[in-house]
């Protein structure tokens, strides 16, 4: 048996794999709620796993609270995989792959594998990440953008009388996305901001490409993401998770 772990900025995700399918998949908010988080994993970690397969984008704090976990099931074992020049037929752009967070490099593999070509990879979390990589295998590079929460923080916290932000529901039409009051204005603008960023990045990875990529949206705030984007994607909720079947296999 084979458990796969992704840990990202703020949630813990967890699937066993069998016969090559994910299943029992769960998650947990780890942010602000560690020991929460683990007892939720550790309730759903069978007792005897067999390996452990994880992503760690968390801290060595939290790789250290993993490692305690899985120390407590018998014959477990832990591989915490990290980004490397080459894997899978993929080629990491970095100069210092350790520098590229590794949720990003298994979801560029998965990508890649799944499109059997050219692919991007938006994935939508605290942060929101953009990757390309070509048909041959060649990770192109990305790029890494505050998520709108973030960006509706940044203006609140740096200027005056703007306020905390409320989500925005519903993506607006026309010239709805003007908005007619200052949570609206920096709500849209946020969402706004990142659609267009990443619609022109994929546009300009299609053009250099000669073809338009594959293009894969994952991360907790893809379902509110999407509807702005007006690149065409396809939704992938567990795409760290399929990255780290390559190398449970």
């Amino acid at each position: 048996m084979t458990v796969l772990v992704d840990i990202g900025n703020t949630r813990i995700k967890w699937a066993t794999l069998e016969a090559g399918a994910l299943v029992h998949r769960g998650s947990s908010v780890h942010r602000d709620a560690l020991d929460a988080a683990f007892a939720a994993f550790a309730a759903a970690l069978p007792k005897s796993p067999g390996r452990v397969v994880a992503a760690n984008v968390a801290g060595e704090a939290v790789a250290a609270r993993l490692a305690k976990l899985v120390a407590t099931r018998p014959g477990a074992s832990l591989e915490l995989v990290a980004t490397t020049a080459e894997r899978f037929g993929v080629r990491c752009a970095y100069r210092d792959p350790s520098r590229l967070g590794i949720d990003r490099w298994v979801a560029v593999l998965a990508a890649h594998h799944a499109a059997r070509g050219a692919a991007c990879v938006i994935d939508a979390g605290t942060a929101v990440t953009f990757d390309a990589v070509d048909a041959a295998g060649a990770h192109l590079g990305g790029l890494i953008l505050p998520g709108a929460a973030l960006l509706a923080a940044a203006l609140d916290q740096n200027t005056s009388n703007i306020g905390a932000t409320a989500p925005v529901p519903d993506v607006p039409r026309g010239l709805e996305v003007l908005g007619r009051s200052t949570a609206t204005a920096v709500g849209n603008a946020a969402w706004l901001a990142l659609a267009a960023a990443l619609d022109r990045a994929t546009a300009t990875v299609a053009r250099a490409l000669g073809a338009a990529p594959v293009v894969y949206l994952t991360g907790g705030d893809a379902p509110a993401l999407a509807p702005w984007l007006e690149t065409r994607v396809e939704q992938r909720a567990d795409l760290v998770l399929e990255g780290l079947k390559l190398f449970a296999a």
